[in-house]
């Protein structure tokens, strides 16, 4: 069977050239980074020149999450985050543009949440460095009793990160410094 998908390069590049050409028409100078550079795909700077954003994107066709990376839960000053998805059946695509300190966040205190709990038969989680951004991190609270495992801030965190928290971030392009 023949599989439809891009190669995640592709995936990769058409996401960065969606945002790069949604940068251009919201009138900021911007442009790719070198291939391969090593915290971010795009620069950007408002028009007048006095202020830049390098710009990291992540984009996927699963609907539910972004993956990243260890490295991504130290912030870095200025670096904004694009989150792209993108329909595999459909020209339709969402754009959510988060700061690093807020994405750091996140996937640190997830991370943190999900080695607390019990996994595949209640088999503890072994760490690695892989990360994901859910827009939805209700799925915590299916494991039996998942309160007894976390304490009131990770709580409040699952509650605060339910469907519809990214709604804010959805073409959040004011959050690039003008």
């Amino acid at each position: 069977m023949e599989n439809n998908s891009p190669q995640s390069a592709v995936l990769g590049a058409s996401g960065e050239y969606l945002i790069l050409s949604n940068l251009l028409r919201l009138n900021f100078v911007a442009g790719k980074a070198p291939d391969n550079t090593k915290d971010y795909d795009l620069i950007v700077l408002n028009k007048s020149g006095t202020s830049s954003s390098p710009i990291q994107v992540k984009t996927t066709f699963k609907e539910m999450h972004w993956i990243l990376n260890v490295k991504h839960e130290k912030a870095i000053k200025n670096l904004i985050f694009c989150f792209v998805y993108m329909s595999k059946t459909s020209h339709e695509s969402e754009i959510f543009v988060i700061n690093s300190e807020k994405v750091s966040s996140i996937i640190s205190t997830s991370h943190k949440i999900w080695l607390k709990l019990p996994g595949f038969k209640g088999k503890k989680h072994n760490d690695n460095p892989m990360r994901a951004l859910h827009r939805d991190y209700n799925f915590f609270t299916k494991t039996d009793n998942f309160k007894k495992y976390l304490n009131k801030d990770e709580i409040k965190f699952i509650n605060d990160h339910q469907s519809g928290w990214m709604k804010k971030y959805k073409d959040a392009w004011y959050l690039i410094n003008k």
